[in-house]
């Protein structure tokens, strides 16, 4: 009897598991949902575009370039401090990035990072990017890859149309368990 109990309750859980997956594809997601959940989650829509330039230190995550001297914290600050005043008297954001930088792969760039959502860059330069006014260069700004000199270009939020697809596969789950319940209810 408990083989045959175990067999019943493996058949129920494949065939549960098939109708969720089949529920996951054709369940219907109505627009009026997910224009609720684009309403009530809209800092997560929230975007900016920003360049910067870091200036790292010794023990910094990023790797020192080839014929740069290691810079303690003291020096590496008396650099980005030294780079803003000229970025401040006019000199060109994308010429000093592209030759003083030490994020190489945006220094090429000239320190543009493109567009990024809330969230994604560590905690202190997130805050800058979403806090700095559009077109400012930040103070020096600390983190475990060294000092940064921050300019956001833009912040935007992403429209309904464009996170639609997005916001679909985060709540399809929960439309296809719910239709699972419905359909259960109803055999019942």
């Amino acid at each position: 009897k408990t083989t045959q109990t175990r067999i019943a309750f493996q058949t129920e859980n494949l065939l549960a598991g098939a109708i969720f997956n089949e529920m996951l594809t054709k369940a219907p997601v109505d627009d009026a949902a997910l224009q609720k959940y684009y309403d009530d989650h809209k800092n997560e829509w929230e975007q900016a575009q920003a360049r910067h330039v870091l200036v790292r230190f010794k023990g910094s995550a990023v790797p020192i370039r080839a014929g740069q001297k290691e810079l303690s914290d003291e020096e590496a600050l008396a650099k980005v401090q030294e780079l803003r005043k000229r970025l401040a008297g006019g000199e060109d954001f994308a010429t000093i990035a592209k030759a003083e930088s030490d994020d190489q792969g945006s220094g090429a760039n000239g320190g543009d990072l493109g567009t990024f959502k809330r969230g994604m860059m560590v905690e202190a330069f997130d805050k800058a990017a979403f806090w700095l006014p559009v077109g400012e260069i930040s103070e020096p700004l600390k983190t475990q890859f060294g000092y940064h000199l921050i300019q956001v270009q833009k912040r935007d939020n992403k429209s309904f149309a464009d996170a639609k697809p997005e916001i679909e596969s985060k709540v399809r789950p929960d439309f296809a368990k719910n239709a699972v319940e419905a359909l259960v209810k109803k055999t019942s």
